[in-house]
């Protein structure tokens, strides 16, 4: 699929931009709920699945970095992480963090203010949603990424999914921002830079009491529905 026909076949979702400094300063507070931390564990999981083959040991760009959350945990694998994020509120709670091995930066994805090349891994973690052109972005981080064994690394929240289905209805929510994607949309736009690795993941349970059994609906999740976890984690090898 061309570029321009991965943009038209997006364009109609488009939403504005939503204003991520109005919740940087609970933004965290998610991961720390009961299941916030069960969607995070699943999440982590599968992008190090994505990882394994990597020393992790190079220079790796965060696109859309937040308050560092994924920052933290790039950098506990060992990557030396630049985080950027239009967000001024979000990068101050970033830099606050000290996280090691990192620095953080407000600069807009689909403008980065990096060289060609400067970067082993380039990886974008629930920020294609809420960029106006994700087709842009992606072209950015594969600018800063070396071509030779260079890495792009992708998580999306699933339009598929009937648990994001129901946030994105919240009003005035971060999720009714969101430009969700299906599996194939998010192949479809790697495809300009090679053969994708998609995983889906994060088949909870909506009701607490049931959280306990979040391995079992995470194992069902993976044998029935495939392609409808909420979470998508993709990698591209340049």
């Amino acid at each position: 699929m061309l570029l321009a026909e991965v943009k038209g076949t997006l364009e109609h979702k488009q939403t504005p931009y939503y204003d991520f400094d109005r919740i940087a300063g609970c933004y965290d507070s998610w991961y720390d709920s009961t299941i916030g931390a069960i969607y995070d564990r699943l999440e982590k999981r599968t992008i190090g699945k994505l990882l394994s083959k990597e020393r992790c040991s190079g220079k790796l760009l965060e696109v859309g970095c937040g308050t560092g959350h994924w920052s933290r945990y790039f950098s506990n694998k060992g990557f030396e992480v630049t985080g950027v994020d239009v967000s001024g509120e979000m990068i101050e709670i970033a830099n606050q963090k000290h996280i090691p091995n990192s620095r953080f930066e407000v600069a807009d994805g689909q403008n980065l203010p990096f060289a060609y090349e400067s970067f082993d891994v380039a990886a974008a973690i629930t920020a294609l949603e809420f960029t106006s052109d994700p087709a842009k972005m992606l072209s950015e981080m594969a600018r800063c990424v070396k071509k030779s064994e260079g890495v792009l690394i992708i998580g999306v929240l699933n339009a598929l999914s009937g648990y994001n289905q129901k946030r994105k209805k919240i009003s005035g929510s971060v999720y009714s921002a969101a430009n969700m994607f299906s599996p194939q949309q998010i192949r479809d736009l790697l495809s300009l830079y090679g053969i994708s690795t998609i995983r889906t993941t994060g088949f909870v349970p909506e009701n607490e009491r049931l959280l306990g059994m979040s391995s079992l609906w995470e194992y069902l999740g993976q044998f029935l529905f495939t392609q409808r976890g909420a979470f998508i984690a993709a990698r591209v090898d340049l």
